[in-house]
């Protein structure tokens, strides 16, 4: 049985969906629970004791790995694409190379009611959607299902999703295929759907607006490469953008502090230097400290998990500006990747949660998400680039 189900430790469920996928009597279906997070639940009745979602099951059993080979800065060349990439279009390399191949790609885009959600790409024009951080737990829906079928008709697919949603897959699959392949990126913790939802909900009533016509947790127009989300609505025939800068924003602050994560998330098994996938994504922040790279536009770290990871990059170089570097500088500012960690929980997650089902994203806001010295960073972050690059070129001087 199932070890969510078995003794409903919610850290030990991390809402994949392999087991409801591979199940052959349909006895396992994933429902929300009040903080909005997927979770089994199982028909008795109909479960025939298989075992099937056990052995799938990514939090049961941890897909075998191996250790990096290589890691890499990397820039695309292209500007439009680094426009809308989080950081330097690692994606983009790999996906749009396995596309041109007539193959596939699973990544995740915001459904109707900005909800993210795992999608199959067979074009290059699908993939735009694909680009840019979602800072919410997305839903893999039937996509392994999906996956599956594409593999078994001899077709090529990439997968890129979170650490435990390719360590789902891998499980659910059963066996390797030579025309499958994985990326993973380093990964925070996700946040439910639910938090979510209220903030935006929290936000239309505000701006008295109806929709939110975009959101991006990584707009680079501002500001370059970092921590800038800005979202946009129509009115008067005009489309108008707020911006908000680091940690200025209450949800991303309450992000970036752990506090909406899914429980699993604290004590993630997927961290650490074996990975299983063939190959990992994450900003490469502080890139500047060793190699010479145009930081602003951003710049992504790539490392080479497997063999078939480092025949298929000799095909990605050429698009891209490719310096080889050493895991240890990445993970000074990405300890996941080389370093197995259980983090604490926070004790305002509990908190959190309660108070928005109970009162809503402005109580939780007003209470318990007070970005410190807000009105002063604000400040900061008004200021054109240049003159704050000047300003920290002579505090570093002093």
């Amino acid at each position: 049985m199932l070890a969510y189900i078995q003794n409903r430790d919610e850290k030990k469920c991390c809402g994949c969906r392999a087991c409801e996928q591979i199940c052959p009597k349909r006895a396992i279906s994933m429902q929300k629970n009040a903080e909005g997070f997927l979770y089994p639940v199982l028909d008795e009745a109909t479960c025939i004791k298989c075992g099937l979602c056990e052995n799938a099951c990514p939090m049961m059993n941890r897909p075998a790995g191996e250790r990096i080979r290589a890691v890499y800065a990397v820039q695309h060349k292209e500007e439009y694409i680094l426009k809308d990439s989080s950081s330097g279009g690692a994606f983009r390399l790999l996906a749009d190379e396995v596309i041109r191949d007539g193959g596939y790609v699973v990544g995740c885009v915001w459904n109707e009611e900005y909800q993210p959600v795992l999608r199959i790409a067979h074009s290059l024009e699908e993939l735009t959607p694909m680009q840019g951080s979602k800072y919410v737990s997305s839903d893999t829906n039937t996509v392994f299902s999906q996956v599956k079928r594409l593999l078994e008709t001899n077709e090529s697919v990439l997968f890129t999703g979170t650490p435990c949603q390719c360590a789902g897959l891998l499980r659910f699959l059963r066996k390797p295929y030579d025309k499958l392949l994985t990326a993973d990126f380093l990964c925070h913790g996700v946040p439910s759907q639910t938090i979510f939802a209220t903030y935006l909900n929290h936000i239309r009533a505000k701006r008295r607006i109806p929709q939110i016509t975009s959101y991006q947790f990584r707009d680079k127009s501002k500001r370059g490469w970092g921590h800038v989300s800005s979202y946009t609505w129509e009115r008067g025939g005009k489309t108008h953008k707020k911006y908000m800068v680091g940690m200025t924003d209450p949800y991303d602050y309450g992000f970036l502090n752990g506090y909406f994560n899914r429980y699993s998330c604290y004590e993630c098994p997927f961290r650490g230097n074996i990975r299983f996938t063939d190959f990992t994504f994450c900003d490469y922040w502080g890139v500047e400290r060793y190699h010479q790279m145009d930081s602003e536009k951003g710049v992504s770290a790539i490392s080479l998990n497997s063999e078939k990871a480092i025949q298929y990059s000799q095909r990605m170089r050429k698009n891209a500006v490719w310096i080889e570097t050493e895991a240890e500088q990445v993970a000074v500012d990405n300890p996941a990747l080389l370093h197995d960690h259980a983090e604490n929980i926070p004790t305002l997650r509990a908190k959190i949660y309660g108070e928005i089902k109970n009162n809503g994203w402005a109580s939780v806001e007003r209470k318990y998400l007070h970005v410190r010295n807000r009105l002063v960073k604000q400040m900061w972050y008004s200021l054109p680039i240049s003159v704050t690059k000047g300003i920290k070129k002579i505090a570093k001087r002093g």
